[in-house]
């Protein structure tokens, strides 16, 4: 299962998403990322987490902007999610520790790039 996630943190890693090039911009940042690894370790079953990210893409701050083609970054995050979520059987305790641990790589890259400043 890491190897997944870790696939999942590359194919994320679109360093144009994560990169805003206006202030006014939001953007998802790594504080955001960081949050939610723990919110999935502190979840009761995965559908709290899922109710949590579809909240956030349809308030925005960067989680309704358009990452991969049309599709925005809230629902290719729910799409990862729902794989992982597959991929466990559908047991809540087991895929909420892979996404707190999906998330917590994600941290890692999305820091990475800030930090460097890629774009």
């Amino acid at each position: 299962m890491i190897n997944t996630l870790l696939q999942y943190v590359n194919e994320l890693g679109n360093k144009s998403f994560w990169r805003s090039n206006k202030s006014n911009d939001k953007t998802v940042g790594s504080s955001n990322i960081r949050n939610l690894a723990v919110l999935a370790n502190n979840a009761d079953c995965y559908e709290e987490l899922r109710l949590f990210i579809e909240y956030k893409t349809a308030k925005g701050n960067g989680w309704n902007k358009k990452f991969d083609g049309d599709t925005l970054f809230g629902h290719k995050m729910l799409q990862y999610l729902d794989e992982i979520y597959k991929k466990c059987n559908r047991d809540d305790r087991e895929t909420l520790k892979n996404i707190s641990k999906f998330f917590g790589y994600l941290y890692w890259k999305v820091c990475a790039i800030e930090k460097r400043g890629e774009n």
